[in-house]
């Protein structure tokens, strides 16, 4: 188990590098360190909906159907933008495309305040998708650019807490608010949230000048069908498209679910905070986890630590069940989402992340648009508690995936 490979104990460090474009760069430059801040506010912004917005749609006289649909559009809108997105990021730089995503999201959440029924709910929500499959490509992408390519792993792993964060304390928060000040004050929140990520971009400095690197490196502009033939971008797209397909379930309807075991939202949305917190620990350490195991054992880790996370959702009649699974879902997340990530632009160069990214991104948003759609469509059938276990089933089933592309994700 231990790991022992050429570079390993210079990835833990953070000195200062030489990035592709020939300038020194640090693992924890401004930049950086903006981008994740960012990142965070964008993402709890958004993140405060998915546990609050399918009582809403109760509120407005939907049901549970309805509630999939509000929470999915979300991901297919956000996958319809980010493909071409992805060929802007390439061909015209990085920083235009993030503001223009939280222009979008600052629109958009500006309406929201006014929403009255669930068609105006549902079409603001694709143009929310459409946003965030914008901003959050281009900064990705600008991420990997800042990052010295032989640390990628390991700042990946640390930028991945700024979207991590918001999606365990993203639900807990929106909950609080909805509670004590109801859902206008909640798009309020969001709307503030949105406008400071705004101001901050105008801070970044792209350094990335995209016709000018297409034209002296035409030879690179792999298509998009060409770069997901490729082996390591289309295999760990595919293992993180799975385990988000079932974690929709999880971010669609665990308040739901406890709700039926007479749980409080509040209560539930300890499961969430237990999420965020061992899911930021894990990133923290996650360059010496990287030092000491090997990829191959950390993607198996993950994997069941999130499937042994199903199995107590579905047994969790108490406040300690959930808490357990919040912490092994986060811990899981934690590992496998830098890991396959890195994959992906490992081997790309420059002028291909942005389109690499979007194949990446697509595949979580195609998964949990298409998973809370389907989610809602078999807990109507069989209930949670068997919705929980088919999704415990859905993670397993990954574990062929990874055994039969070994050397790839070693």
């Amino acid at each position: 188990m231990m790991q022992s490979k050429q570079g390993c104990v210079s990835e833990t460090t953070d000195t200062e590098k030489v990035s592709e474009n020939g300038q020194a760069t640090r693992l924890f430059s401004k930049d950086m360190m903006l981008l994740m801040v960012i990142n965070f506010l964008v993402m709890t912004a958004v993140t405060t909906q998915m546990g609050t917005l399918p009582l809403y749609v109760t509120r407005l006289g939907g049901n549970a159907v309805m509630s999939g649909l509000v929470v999915g559009i979300w991901g297919l809108a956000a996958l319809a933008a980010r493909i071409p997105v992805g060929k802007l990021i390439d061909s015209y730089g990085r920083k235009q495309l993030v503001l223009i995503g939280i222009g979008i999201l600052v629109i958009d959440f500006s309406m929201l305040i006014f929403v009255s029924t669930i068609v105006s709910l549902i079409i603001l929500r694709a143009v929310q998708g459409i946003g965030n499959g914008t901003q959050s490509t281009a900064v990705a992408t600008l991420v990997a650019d800042k990052i010295p390519k032989e640390k990628l792993s390991i700042g990946l792993g640390y930028f991945s807490i700024s979207q991590t964060l918001p999606a365990a304390i993203g639900p807990a928060i929106g909950l609080m608010i909805v509670e004590n000040l109801g859902f206008q004050s909640l798009f309020y929140f969001s709307l503030l949230l949105v406008s400071l990520a705004f101001l901050l971009t105008l801070f970044i400095k792209d350094s990335y000048d995209g016709h000018t690197q297409v034209q002296k490196t035409k030879q690179v502009r792999t298509g998009f069908k060409a770069l997901i033939r490729l082996q390591s971008i289309w295999v760990p797209s595919l293992l993180i498209f799975i385990v988000s397909f079932a974690n929709a379930a999880v971010a669609a309807f665990l308040i739901q679910f406890g709700e039926q075991k007479n749980l409080s939202p509040a209560v539930v949305g300890l499961s969430f905070t237990a999420q965020a917190v061992i899911g930021a620990l894990a990133r923290i350490w996650f360059g010496r986890m990287y030092l000491y195991f090997k990829s191959f054992v950390l993607i198996l880790a993950g994997i069941v630590m999130i499937a042994a996370a199903y199995i107590c959702i579905a047994f969790g009649d108490t406040i300690e069940l959930l808490l357990l699974a919040g912490a092994l879902d986060g811990l899981g997340f934690a590992l496998l989402m830098p890991l396959m990530n890195a994959v992906v632009l490992r081997d790309v160069t420059s002028e291909q992340r942005g389109r690499a990214t979007a194949i990446f991104s697509s595949g979580t948003d195609v998964a949990y648009g298409l998973g809370a759609l389907v989610w809602g469509i078999v807990v109507s059938l069989i209930g949670f508690q068997g919705m929980y276990l088919c999704t415990t089933l859905v993670v397993l089933a990954t574990l062929g995936l990874v055994l039969t592309h070994r050397q790839l994700l070693s």
